[in-house]
């Protein structure tokens, strides 16, 4: 046999398949614009969407999400364990970019208003003083109150609770996804 007629064996190398934090991330990144889309409406809105459609509208968003994950993810969604992990790591990506959004706005001065009023309660006149006389004014207190307290409840409390919503779509998306 010569090498012209000899058959050619190749190894063929198995096709990497894509993290599955990847797809994750992808569809978390992209919850999370939604969601930073809805917290924009949500300041500029009526009351009525405020108190009923965008809450509703986040949680149907934070669910897509995991169905999202799930669906990117493919063939190696087959249960509904694997698609609650792909779903939640999805969500927390989203609450994470949601947290950074709220802090943002309520850095505009827009958000938690009160809760950063609320800081300046805390401080004693004496103390209030001390802090102008070291540079800082009371914008500054407020605003900075009300960034924390954007971090501690959207930031903490979305974050939570995307990854779980996140994690009940990706969880659902096998039971459906035939």
């Amino acid at each position: 046999m010569t090498s012209s007629t000899q058959p050619v064996h190749r190894q063929l190398r198995p096709r990497r398949k894509k993290p599955i934090f990847g797809t994750a991330f992808k569809a978390g990144i992209m919850g999370g614009i939604v969601i930073s889309l809805l917290l924009a409406l949500y300041q500029i809105s009526s009351p009525f969407l405020q108190i009923v459609f965008i809450p509703m509208a986040m949680i149907i968003v934070w669910v897509v999400t995991g169905i999202g994950a799930a669906m990117m993810a493919g063939d190696r969604v087959i249960t509904g364990g694997q698609g609650w992990k792909i779903g939640m790591i999805a969500g927390l990506i989203s609450g994470i970019v949601e947290g950074i959004t709220s802090m943002a706005i309520a850095a505009l001065g827009t958000t938690f208003i009160r809760y950063g009023e609320g800081i300046l309660l805390q401080f004693s006149d004496t103390r209030l003083a001390s802090l102008v006389e070291a540079g800082f004014t009371e914008q500054m207190l407020v605003t900075s109150g009300s960034v924390l307290s954007a971090m501690v409840v959207c930031g903490a409390g979305g974050m939570v609770l995307s990854a779980l919503l996140g994690g009940l779509g990706g969880w659902l998306y096998p039971k459906f996804g035939e």
